[in-house]
């Protein structure tokens, strides 16, 4: 298979290592609490979740409630822009009035000066509208005063709420990224304990695993030992989201440039970010199965992943794969994982994808 695969030799063949056959061992040995252990994970798996959903319905408070200050400050400035007119128009509703009353000698010098029917008519019509028009302007001063001191409360209230909601979502992103912090550290101590374990032994799982023998596959020594050890701490999941999709979206990027995956860094940071993910699995795993998406069996399938689903786009299936990865595989790379993707050749699948992760 590897002399009808020259390309892929030339690009991959740096990552295979040859290793000395030592005697076999069973699997159910090494992992006899491989089921507390996944217990354990998918109960760290949901916690991060819950507290990352927290986090995001926090800051959908927050940002819902900043839309209503700006709302409320922009109806404010506008009613603090239109006021000095409204009062100088109430004002001069006034003056006018008084004038009329002035010159009129008051109500009883209107009465006394009407002559005919007509001019009582008139007189009085223009009576009530000099006095309609002072009422109409001072009744709208007053509710834009009213409206004003409304909209100061509210927006008192609404910041107000909206630090308590910042608070909340700070207290949930710093769970979240404990939770985070605290799996992805588990899952490396658990690897390496496992690693300790798999010393000179090898396993030749049975089954085809999640990439069903995929013949793309650059990891298919079999009869091999895990030496490869995967770096730990080279995810901080300390950073904002911002700032940690920004930082693996550069570093996977410069991994996968003049391949099929290149420019896609940021869709695997983000996906990883939102799964809770080390995000340099799923990168270098397409890399063990597809040497970075050169060799598909299935469009946008880099990952010789032989689920029943199709895609569309590359966009699309990374993130199916890393939310698949997060659900089923814990917060990285482990052998046991190794065995359950890549049975057949696991201690070479292992250390491949743990070489690639070094590199990421």
């Amino acid at each position: 298979m590897l002399a009808q695969k020259p390309a892929r030799i030339i690009t991959c063949a740096a990552l295979a290592v040859a290793f000395a056959a030592a005697p076999t061992f069973s699997p159910a040995t090494a992992y006899a609490d491989s089921s507390a252990a996944e217990a354990r994970l998918e109960q760290t798996r949901q916690q991060v979740e819950q507290a990352t959903q927290a986090y995001d319905q926090a800051q959908g408070n927050v940002d819902n409630l900043q839309a209503l200050i700006d709302s409320d400050s922009a109806d404010i400035a506008a009613i603090e822009e239109q006021l000095p007119a409204q009062r100088e128009r109430a004002a001069e509703a006034m003056r006018t009035q008084y004038k009329y009353q002035k010159s009129s000698n008051g109500l009883l010098g209107v009465v006394l000066g009407i002559s005919t029917l007509d001019d009582a008519i008139s007189t009085l019509a223009y009576m009530d509208q000099i006095q309609e028009a002072t009422t109409e302007e001072i009744d709208r001063l007053r509710d834009m005063e009213a409206e004003l001191e409304e909209k100061k409360a509210e927006l008192v209230q609404a910041k107000s709420q909206a630090e308590t909601e910042r608070q909340k979502a700070a207290d949930a992103l710093a769970e979240a990224t404990r939770l985070r912090s605290e799996a992805q550290a588990d899952a490396e101590r658990e690897a390496a304990e496992q690693l300790a374990l798999l010393a000179n032994q090898t396993a030749p799982a049975a089954g085809e695993g999640v990439d069903g023998g995929n013949a793309e596959n650059t990891a298919n020594q079999g009869s091999q030992t895990v030496s490869t050890v995967m770096a730990g701490g080279a995810v901080d999941w300390g950073l904002s989201e911002q700032d940690f999709v920004a930082t693996w979206t550069a570093r996977i990027d410069a991994y996968l440039e003049g391949s099929p995956l290149a420019g896609y860094g940021a869709v695997f940071a983000q996906a990883a970010w939102d799964n809770s993910l080390d995000p340099r699995f799923s990168p270098a795993i397409a890399c063990t199965e597809s040497t970075k998406g050169t060799y598909c069996f299935r469009d946008y399938n880099a990952w010789g992943w032989m689920t029943s689903r199709t895609f569309s786009s590359w966009e699309e299936s990374i993130t199916a794969h890393v939310a698949f990865l997060s659900a089923n595989y814990g917060p990285t790379l482990t052998p046991e994982g190794a065995q359950r993707y890549c049975p057949p050749t696991w201690q070479d699948w292992y250390s491949t994808v743990a070489s690639q992760m070094n590199i990421i």
